[in-house]
């Protein structure tokens, strides 16, 4: 009997020295349980995403979340508002119950949270400055700084793209082809395309007109491509109204107005009344022959198309003796910020981090065809053309000349509705000028007015 007690005792101990060594072995190599490994009470994030549930997008980042839990501990409460997310975080942040991580086009976020001298977000220099996700010297090295530059402020970093996107024209080659048509790179070889596609019974453009900032695209190409990048905001902001005197913001004018219902009328039956995305959807249907929209779009019609469909892109087209650079494209980046409130900010950059490893950014760009804001993922096939297009850039700029963020009430409530006339017919280029320097004036003049009243 002593024997057997005495084997039985060497057994389990041999057991449990070969567990334990298991357990070491498994620890060292990854190989262990994420769960077991995610240290106890590791906090919380409350993290806001501008994607609607059921985006791909969304998709991608609930897995994210999912993965980003089990190996941190981190509790996030991730939820998907949609679009309008800062007007519904807006007062949350307002009474001090801010969201720890949020996301969005920086471009909304500047108009809603850093207006004027008021920083309503984190910086985020140290996060930047210290190593890469995957080991790289410095977190910035997986971006290009001449994008992260255009949103500095005052020499700091507050945003950190997980999204690039940019501009232009999309169309579907193999219609193209079938017509004998070849992507214009001028605007006179533009103008001959929709004019060929008119011909053969398709609407050249397609516009959603009820979005005011699809249509605005067309006049802020225009200025960029004339006057080149930096002109169309000089001029918003010149209080004067002086600036919109040079003839090349009439020129500019003058091209949308010809494609519009009052010139040549290239865009879709009844485009000023179209409702997004009715008109990006005829679209995807064959139904017109090209779209100016943001890289999204094959993300948002590619369940639309034919079999045949090979989507194409060429960039705004550019002018014959024009200041502006066909290779100035448009930086537009959307990605991560830390409201100022957060209250766990340690663990929102813990997850910035963890969302831009490569391996990350590599499942993003696949589950959603978008491009990755990491120089160095390869961008889904259906956008080649734009990355071709890209590689040739010599400078960027952003969105709108930057408007949108930085003059948010002008771009609204003077431009949109201005801009709107022109490219529906409604007033001609040499009105469309009138009324912009007038009401440019008027809008800087009412500031002046605000402030005296104020004092």
């Amino acid at each position: 009997m002593k024997k057997i007690f005495y084997c039985v005792i060497a057994v389990m101990l041999a057991a449990m020295v070969f567990v334990a060594c298991s357990k070491s072995e498994a620890a060292a190599s990854g190989t262990s349980a994420q769960a077991a490994a995610a240290p106890a009470n590791a906090g919380e994030l409350t993290y806001v995403t501008f994607w609607n549930q059921g985006e791909p997008s969304a998709n991608y980042l609930a897995l994210c979340v999912d993965a980003f839990q089990k190996e941190t501990g981190v509790k996030v409460n991730f939820s998907p508002v949609g679009r309008d997310i800062m007007t519904k975080i807006r007062t949350d942040i307002l009474s001090g119950n801010s969201p720890d991580l949020i996301d969005q086009d920086f471009v909304e976020i500047n108009a809603a949270l850093m207006k004027g001298d008021d920083k309503g977000l984190l910086p985020l220099d140290d996060l930047l400055k210290s190593s890469g996700p995957d080991g790289e010297a410095t977190f910035m090295d997986v971006f290009n700084k001449s994008e992260m530059d255009l949103f500095a402020r005052d020499g700091s970093y507050y945003y950190i793209p997980y999204v690039k996107v940019t501009s232009g024209f999309f169309y579907n080659k193999t219609l193209f082809e079938k017509l004998g048509l070849n992507p214009p790179r001028t605007w006179d070889d533009f103008m001959t395309v929709n004019q060929k596609l008119k011909a053969n019974g398709i609407a050249p453009l397609a516009l959603d007109g009820n979005i005011s900032f699809y249509n605005a695209y067309y006049y802020y190409w225009a200025c960029t491509r004339v006057l080149g990048s930096g002109k169309f905001s000089a001029a918003a902001n010149d209080a004067t109204g002086a600036a919109w005197d040079d003839p090349g913001f009439l020129q500019a004018a003058q091209m949308v107005y010809d494609l519009s219902k009052g010139g040549k009328n290239y865009f879709q039956d009844g485009y000023e009344g179209s409702a997004y995305p009715a008109a990006q959807s005829d679209w995807a249907l064959g139904k017109s022959g090209s779209v100016l929209c943001g890289t999204w779009i094959p993300n948002e019609t590619g369940q639309m198309v034919a079999q045949d469909w090979k989507y194409g892109f060429f960039a705004f087209p550019e002018v014959h003796g024009a200041k502006g650079s066909y290779t100035d494209v448009e930086g537009y980046l959307m990605g991560y910020a830390i409201p100022k409130g957060a209250k766990n900010p340690d663990n929102a950059k813990k997850f910035i981090k963890f969302a831009l490893k490569k391996e990350w950014a590599q499942t993003f760009v696949k589950m959603t065809d978008n491009m990755s804001g990491r120089k160095d993922v390869d961008p889904p096939a259906v956008l080649s053309d734009v990355t071709a297009y890209l590689a040739n850039a010599t400078s960027a700029h952003k969105s709108y000349d930057g408007l949108m963020s930085d003059l948010p009430d002008w771009w609204a409530n003077v431009f949109y509705p201005v801009d709107n006339d022109l490219i529906f017919g409604k007033i001609t280029p040499k009105q469309f000028i009138d009324k912009i320097k007038t009401q440019t004036v008027a809008y800087w003049q009412g500031k002046v007015d605000l402030g005296a009243n104020v004092r």
